[in-house]
């Protein structure tokens, strides 16, 4: 009877158990290719069905993976975030703000084209708007979302809801987008707005069918539901900003770089052969992106156990932001957050934008100096309406705020003026005792209470603010394409048309040079003939290095010299 009971019972779970899975194909409820005898050929760069993407068992994607293939990338587990295929064509909806124009596919929300209204690759209306994307870098699907692996947007059958969006100031709107991927039910909603460049993404995942494994007891069968657990990463692809060529003022001293926030410690990586092999896995990451001293586009997840890796492969740099083990239960639905910001790096907006974007605009170690002497300068053009204006008035108030300083300094070089005569007889005296030398000329200045470093404290002092302003006019967007003189007086040809450039006829540094050179011949020479020397070259040394440098320090520094000058003239009048 026992056996006879047992018999039944394992004939019983046979047929519930291929019952329950002929069932469930029927149904649709599990994948017909997961059904079991059935084989599917794996495609190049997709990987085993149990083996997770990025697992050591699965195999990496192939950099030349066809476009319309899986796409299978690699995640933070890999080695690094692989190229994706591109995105099929098909229905596009657009979004145009005051700001930019938006251009997406219906087909998962990849952007196609990204447009700021506001601002053109080169000076004159004639020039093209900026793009924040290239034809190369729209082809790797910006703003995709990677489940497992796969790209999203090649394959399932997205549904839009809402339609193209024409956003006044201060509106918004949202686009929806929804596919089932893999047995997932994704549901993207993504938000603009016309105030600000950020994009909001709220990301809906959900596993409709429920994964149960079934248990025979002698008299009875229990059925266990059990959770899913998958990788989400969004993506942003860039090439060089500016449109199918790099921005003019593309150079070493803008280059485009990837940059990230850690924690509190904000770093980004510039070389290319660095970055061909990829970042490192960043955990902890609030964002990462891609950007020049003037625009960034950066992707940030709400989720402090985010990880995040960046990678150049050809002319696109690839970012990711993402999380593994993301649980999926059934009948639950799970909510990430994401942001991507895609425009330029005004400071205003920067501020607003959420998990600490505006980190990116960086002024390295000046920083407390540079950003006080950027918001000055913003504020002197409210009144002037002229960039160029601006730097003169800023300089002339630095230049007030050091006077105290500079009567000083320019009072110890007329002291030291006296007292040459006295230095080359001492020169003389002990010409071949270097140490009595030394030692006269110090009671020389104890005697004569004169400090032989006063005339060097002003210049010391400046040379914080000097560096400041010069990372300030490097990354300040506000300077970029703004003139001063636009052309050479009494002609049409371009001048000083954009502060955040180098002066192209080299006028301002060479008479920059020129001011430094009167300034070296009013200062007393130094008793040493080879220190004197020195101090002659240093005019030419400076006028080569402000050669390459933006037109707004050059005329920042050369109005500093020709006030300088003013100021030693009235000086030595008084003396």
């Amino acid at each position: 009877m026992d056996n006879r009971n047992l018999a039944i019972a394992i004939v019983l779970c046979i047929v519930i158990f291929l019952g329950w899975n002929f069932l469930s194909y029927k149904m649709g409820w599990i994948p017909e290719e997961k059904a079991p005898g059935r084989v599917t050929a794996p495609s190049a760069g997709s990987s085993a069905p149990d083996a997770p993407a990025g697992s050591p068992d699965a195999p990496a994607a192939s950099p030349d993976a066809p476009a319309g293939s899986p796409g299978v990338v690699a995640d933070f587990a890999g080695q690094s975030p692989a190229p994706v295929p591109a995105s099929v064509a098909g229905r596009t909806v657009s979004v145009e703000t005051p700001l930019y124009t938006a251009v997406l596919q219906a087909d998962g929300g990849v952007l196609c084209r990204f447009t700021l209204k506001g601002y053109r690759t080169g000076i004159g209306g004639s020039a093209p708007l900026v793009e924040m994307l290239d034809a190369p870098a729209a082809a790797q699907a910006p703003l995709g979302v990677l489940l497992d692996g796969l790209a999203t947007w090649n394959g399932p059958r997205w549904t839009l809801a809402g339609g193209d969006l024409n956003l006044a100031d201060g509106e918004g709107g949202v686009l929806t987008f929804t596919a089932d991927v893999d047995g997932v039910a994704l549901r993207r909603e993504l938000a603009f707005s016309a105030s600000d460049y950020v994009i909001s993404e709220r990301l809906f995942l959900a596993s409709p069918r429920q994964r149960t494994v079934n248990t025979a007891f002698t008299l009875g069968i229990s059925s266990l539901n059990t959770d899913r657990k998958v990788s989400v990463f969004t993506s942003l692809r860039h090439a060089l900003f500016g449109g199918p060529q790099p921005e003019p003022e593309e150079s070493q001293y803008n280059p485009t770089r990837v940059a990230w926030l850690q924690g509190a410690d904000f770093d980004e990586e510039s070389s290319p052969a660095d970055l061909a092999k990829g970042t490192p896995v960043l955990n902890g990451a609030s964002w990462m992106g891609v950007m020049n001293n003037y625009f960034l586009g950066a992707v940030s997840m709400d989720d402090p156990a985010a990880g995040a890796k960046g990678r150049l492969i050809g002319s696109v740099y690839h970012v990711l932001i993402g999380k593994t083990g993301v649980a999926l239960r059934p009948g639950e639905e799970v909510l990430l957050r994401s942001a991507y910001f895609l425009g330029p790096k005004e400071s205003g907006r920067l501020a607003a934008t959420p998990n600490n974007i505006g980190k990116a605009l960086d002024y390295g170690f000046f920083s407390v100096i540079a950003r006080p002497l950027v918001r000055l300068l913003v504020f002197f053009h409210g009144y002037t309406n002229n960039y160029g204006t601006a730097v003169i008035l800023m300089t002339m108030l630095i230049k007030l705020i050091f006077w105290p300083l500079s009567q000083k300094s320019y009072k110890s070089m007329n002291q030291m003026k006296k007292l040459q005569p006295m230095m080359l007889k001492i020169r003389e005296k002990y010409k071949n005792d270097k140490e009595a030398m030394n030692r006269e000329v110090m009671q020389l200045y104890k005697t004569y209470k004169v400090s032989p470093a006063g005339g060097c404290l002003p210049i010391v002092v400046q040379i914080p603010v000097f560096f400041g302003l010069y990372q300030g006019l490097l990354n300040a967007i506000e300077l970029r394409h703004s003139p001063f003189i636009a052309t050479l007086p009494f002609t049409d040809i371009p001048w000083l048309a954009d502060l955040a450039s180098p002066d192209p006829w080299l006028i301002t540094p060479l008479i920059m040079g020129a001011t430094m050179f009167l300034q070296q011949k009013m200062s007393p020479s130094s008793a040493d003939p080879t220190q004197a020397r020195i101090m002659m070259l240093m005019p030419l040394i400076f006028t080569v290095l402000f050669l390459n440098f933006p037109a707004g320090l050059v005329v920042y520094w050369l109005v500093n010299n020709v006030i300088s000058i003013g100021q030693q003239w009235w000086q030595l009048r008084r003396a």
